[in-house]
């Protein structure tokens, strides 16, 4: 996986799922620059490079309007090695909401 494909924004959103902020409405107010269109195109992408998936064994309901976002297989691989920048940008995030 070639991390110089991804955005500061996708950074952000691995690293709330790592660190344990897993609700879609949850990671999105993480993003404070990105308007709701620009941070769902992320999430797709993110979806398409087989790293992230919306959990499954969630209602029909929750699926829909506030799902719970996991990382697959690829994606705790890909944190993994490179934990250093997502660490960074986690890091930054929690400093500019306080």
């Amino acid at each position: 996986m070639n991390s110089d494909k991804l955005d500061v924004i996708d950074y952000v959103i691995l690293a709330c799922i790592k660190n344990g902020v897993k609700k879609y409405t949850s990671i999105f107010k993480n993003c404070k620059k990105t308007n709701a269109g620009k941070f769902r195109e992320h999430v797709n992408e993110l979806e398409d490079m087989n790293l992230i998936t919306i959990d499954s064994s969630e209602n029909w309901f929750t699926r829909n309007t506030n799902p719970s976002i996991i990382l697959k297989k690829d994606g705790i691989k890909f944190v993994e090695e490179n934990m250093t920048k997502v660490q960074e940008h986690w890091n930054v995030q929690m400093k500019d909401s306080k």
